[in-house]
């Protein structure tokens, strides 16, 4: 007699956003907690929505609008202000170069031979913002 293989459950594109995600520190690898606006120890200010936090490095990210997926990776003080940085050179660098958002990321991805999926700031470490900031620079002169 053959035993049937039980099928895992075929989850939908909803339930698989829905689904809590682990998320780790980088400088750690200890489990970060998932925080509320209410929550003791929110890193940003009031009602931006859930946010990562690694209790241990004081590492965070904010969370996608409605969803519990964080925007990138978790950052310290030291990667959020370079990341700050980047967006902010980008910014200026789309806006006052004519072109649209995405075709300003198409352009750095190009630039800093990422793949589309590796070009967001948001998972950029210090040393790669430093690097987009100065390629941007080289492109306005």
């Amino acid at each position: 007699m053959r035993l049937r293989r039980r099928r895992r459950p075929v989850r939908t594109r909803r339930e698989r956003e829905r689904a809590i995600p682990r998320v780790a520190c980088p400088y750690c690898c200890r489990p970060a907690a998932l925080l509320h606006s209410q929550s003791r120890g929110y890193p940003y200010p009031a009602n931006w929505g859930p946010a990562w936090k690694c209790a241990t490095c004081d590492a965070c990210i904010r969370c996608y609008a409605g969803s519990e997926r964080p925007l990138g990776s978790l950052a310290n003080a030291e990667t959020r202000e370079w990341r700050r940085r980047a967006h902010a050179a980008l910014d200026a660098f789309w806006r006052d170069g004519g072109m649209s958002r995405s075709a300003a990321y198409r352009w750095m991805a190009k630039a800093m031979g990422l793949t589309k999926a590796e070009a967001h700031i948001g998972r950029m470490d210090p040393e790669a913002c430093r690097q987009l900031i100065e390629l941007i620079g080289r492109r306005e002169r």
